[in-house]
């Protein structure tokens, strides 16, 4: 079909759903969907657990693109509407035609899920609990910016209010929340969790994610000096990034009496590696963590206020903070509070005119863990955190997989798969694959060596075999570079090559002369990066050397960067990913409907066998001895 027939083809198709969406639009202006979610009961709720029924009607089973509608149960974590959430209370998909643990939605729009719920709960190692982060039952469109199906319900517990207004009330207690940026950086994938006496400082106005109110504990003070001590701990974790756990706790200040102090804190973390065995351990004890510049003490009520004028970071502190800073960057100003007198001024300092009411900063820290206080967010070697790899290996084998009878195609351990090069006909998941990001050692925007995540697994029972493709790296210098990935091919009795399976193999060569490199606010995009098979042997000869395999984008971003592309910061799980207690989305697995599927094949015919398409895919003539896709 040449290309003019295409664009009357195309007219016409055009014309024709002209016609159509106009004889329908009275039907859609009846549409009786209108999105309503109803929690019983909501309040006084027993911490130990009390089961809850969730009901929803006027959800329209056709809406979303089809793709459904999600539950969550639990704190307002930033990654709440996200694909890969994860660590939820309850974590379930709402959708028409639902498997396994995915909830039921009728044709009328109606569904119902009853659960039981507690007021603390424990995923991947973190305690979440309704007494620092208030709990709630979240409704959303799944895998969508759209916000048309979004609703948040309070869940509330006996017992249990609201968290600790924090130190606006200039109550004794240290308005403190350690570096905005890293708490920024670390709420777009992991987890915050205050305890033992650290709650999160809602009162603090325009600063969020929140910084922390530190409870009061000693202090020994006299004529203008001396040391206040704090209880709790804050704890992170963002394992995507492999940081299994980083604490900071009962923070100590020193205050010598001359507008300068000294804030010594427990670090304890574990960081890199795996979760189970990580290559970088501090058991937690003391560092004197920061730098201190003090404005002078103010008399409020029984008790003495001072503001933290700047904090900066020491070079024992960055050394327990792994290095993710350096000696010297800024870290967070707050506010101290503790019973005395606030006796004679600081010599070096000059008193404010006004009682200090928020611990917000003064002044506004970096967003990236680099070597510079400058506010710009720039993609460095030390503050490359996060990225994802665009790559399809090959639309025609997609196709021949996708239109197969008896196939299927599943993405799992990280990989996403996009609408970009979707192949028409084939149903909603064969488009290219979006890999997660593992880590990365960036030197340029033409020298980089970055891992990536996750597997697509291409099965063909009736051709006799299971490939599976995973964990590709992607080496760069001097504009070429080199893919490398895990390929395992599975074979049954008659097919004519042994079972492969070729960890790490080099699999393509990749040509960047042509590629579209884009870089600015801290992300390196390279766009149309042209892939030729270097491995015949990793896929049984289905291809040739040289053979042209989809081309490929990769980008990488600081971890105070927003990634392109929908990743989000840190480039987290896909479709497949763990998601706390509960999976949210089971394994994206793909199998075409049967009347895409039948292709005449007979059983045992394999995929060495051949495949000649005419008439740009209209026609499928197969030959038993040799097979090109």
């Amino acid at each position: 079909m040449n290309e003019v027939s295409l664009r009357r083809w195309g007219a016409a198709l055009a014309g024709a759903a002209l016609v159509a969406g106009i004889a329908v639009t009275p039907a859609l202006a009846a549409d009786p969907f209108t999105p309503k979610v109803t929690v019983t009961p909501s309040t006084g709720l027993d911490p130990a657990g009390t089961k809850i029924v969730v009901k929803g009607t006027g959800f329209d089973p056709a809406a979303n693109d089809g793709k459904g509608f999600g539950l969550r149960v639990g704190p307002a974590k930033p990654d709440v509407r996200d694909r890969a959430g994860k660590d939820f209370q309850v974590s379930r998909l709402i959708k028409k035609g639902a498997v396994g643990t995915q909830i039921p939605l009728g044709d009328d729009g109606n569904w119902e899920y009853a659960v039981t719920v507690k007021a603390e709960y424990v995923a991947s190692g973190t305690t979440y609990s309704a007494k620092t982060q208030p709990f709630s039952v979240f409704v959303f469109g799944w895998d969508t910016p759209v916000l048309t199906w979004d609703s948040t319900t309070p869940v509330k517990f006996t017992g249990i209010g609201d968290p600790d207004p924090g130190p606006g009330d200039t109550a004794a207690g240290v308005g403190w929340g350690v570096r905005q940026s890293w708490r920024s950086y670390i709420t777009r994938g992991g987890t915050v969790t205050p305890s033992n006496g650290a709650t999160l400082d809602s009162s603090a106005p325009n600063v969020e994610p929140f910084p922390y109110r530190w409870k009061y504990g000693s202090s020994t003070w006299d004529s203008g000096k001396g040391t206040v001590s704090y209880a709790g701990q804050v704890t992170y974790t963002f394992e995507a990034h492999t940081i299994w756990d980083f604490t900071i706790a009962d923070p100590r200040i020193a205050i010598a009496g001359d507008g300068t102090g000294k804030l010594t804190a427990k670090i304890g973390y574990s960081f890199y590696g795996t979760k189970t065995a990580p290559q970088k351990v501090r058991t937690p004890s003391d560092v004197v963590f920061a730098d201190l510049k003090l404005k002078a003490p103010q008399q409020v009520g029984d008790g003495v206020v001072v503001d933290i004028e700047s904090a900066k970071l020491t070079k024992e502190g960055a050394e327990a903070f792994a290095d993710f800073y350096k000696e010297g960057d800024a870290l967070d100003t707050g506010q101290i509070a503790f019973p005395g007198k606030s006796g004679p001024a600081p010599t070096s300092s000059q008193p404010t005119s006004s009682v200090p009411t928020s611990s917000v900063p003064t002044s506004t820290p970096t967003s990236t863990p680099a070597s510079t206080t400058s506010s710009a967010c720039v993609l460095t070697p030390d503050s490359a955190k996060q990225g994802n790899l665009l790559w399809g290996f090959k639309q025609s084998f997609r196709r021949y997989v996708a239109t197969g009878s008896g196939t299927s195609i599943t993405a799992s351990d990280g990989v996403e798969v996009t609408d970009i090069d979707k192949i028409d006909g084939t149903g909603p998941l064969s488009g290219a694959y979006r890999w997660g990001f593992d880590s990365v050692r960036y030197q340029s925007a033409s020298e980089f060596t970055t891992q990536f995540r996750g597997k697509v697994t291409f099965a063909y029972p009736s051709h006799s075999f299971e490939l599976s493709i995973g964990r590709p790296k992607v080496v760069v210098a001097q504009g070429k570079g080199t893919l490398y990935a895990d390929v395992e091919l599975k074979t049954t009795s008659g097919a004519p090559s042994p079972p492969i399976n070729q960890p790490g193999v080099e699999l393509a060569s990749l040509d960047l002369a042509a590629a579209k490199t884009t870089e600015g606010a801290g992300v390196l995009s390279v766009a149309g990066i042209k892939v030729t098979l270097g491995n015949a042997e990793a896929f049984a000869k289905f291809y040739t050397v040289g053979e042209v395999l989809d081309e490929a984008a990769v980008t990488l971003g600081a971890s105070c960067a927003n990634l392109p592309g929908g990743s989000g910061p840190g480039s987290g799980p896909g479709a497949g990913s763990g998601s706390g207690s509960d999976d949210l989305v089971p394994d994206v697995k793909y199998r075409p409907d049967s009347a895409l599927a039948s292709t005449g094949v007979e059983s045992g015919v394999w995929l060495l066998g051949g495949l000649v398409l005419l008439g740009a895919g209209l026609l499928l003539v197969l030959v038993v001895r040799r097979r090109t896709v």
